[in-house]
């Protein structure tokens, strides 16, 4: 295996800024290359694994990324790896660097994904959207663009007693409504629950 400090570019005696500045660099440069892609992914990430300590770990893995609910190989395995472990920066450089004419479903899939974790809504929605349109019947791309549509509505948790009675006279609904009319009692000199 070479030398992941010579597959970035840098020094040995680089900082982790540099490193991650030649990574973006080497990334953006050999996006349409898969081999090289899975070369410098490999040598980023035991660089940031061994950052600071004195392991050596030479051994590549492979980092393609089977789709839970389509039991298929990912093209984008390594930015989904990325967004797994939290590493959102690195996932969307990745995902930007990729050409226009390779940008399917799964790409605006996983824009939407790194636009949701940003706290970008609507963008997200339109990613989702555009995923869930390009390829319909995939479930992954129809259930983020559910539940995001649901969170925009403010329905995070919907449960099917609420379903079956449109959530007029849920416990929740009850609870709320005496509480809001005790505060009302209470501004006007009365208490109607006493213990609150």
């Amino acid at each position: 295996m070479k030398n992941p400090y010579e597959v970035l570019g840098v020094t040995s005696a680089a900082s982790m800024d540099e490193v991650k500045r030649a990574y973006r660099d080497m990334a953006r440069r050999y996006s349409d290359d898969p081999a090289k892609m899975n070369e410098l992914n490999a040598a980023y990430d035991m660089i940031i694994n061994n950052f600071g300590s004195n392991r050596s770990d030479t051994s590549y893995y492979d980092n393609r990324y089977a789709s839970s609910s389509t039991g298929q190989t990912s093209e984008f395995g390594d930015i989904r790896a990325k967004l797994n472990s939290g590493r959102i920066d690195d996932a969307e450089t990745l995902l930007d660097g990729i050409p226009y004419q390779r940008r399917n479903a799964e790409w605006y899939y996983l824009k939407g994904t790194i636009q949701h974790r940003r706290g970008w809504l609507e963008s997200a929605m339109d990613s989702f959207e555009k995923a869930k349109n390009m390829e319909p019947g995939n479930p992954e791309y129809e259930a983020a663009f559910n539940q995001l549509k649901r969170e925009a509505k403010g329905d995070f948790r919907r449960s099917n007693q609420q379903a079956d009675n449109d959530g007029c006279c849920s416990p929740c609904n009850i609870c709320s409504s005496l509480m809001c009319a005790d505060c009302c009692c209470e501004c006007m000199g009365g208490d109607l629950i006493r213990c609150c």
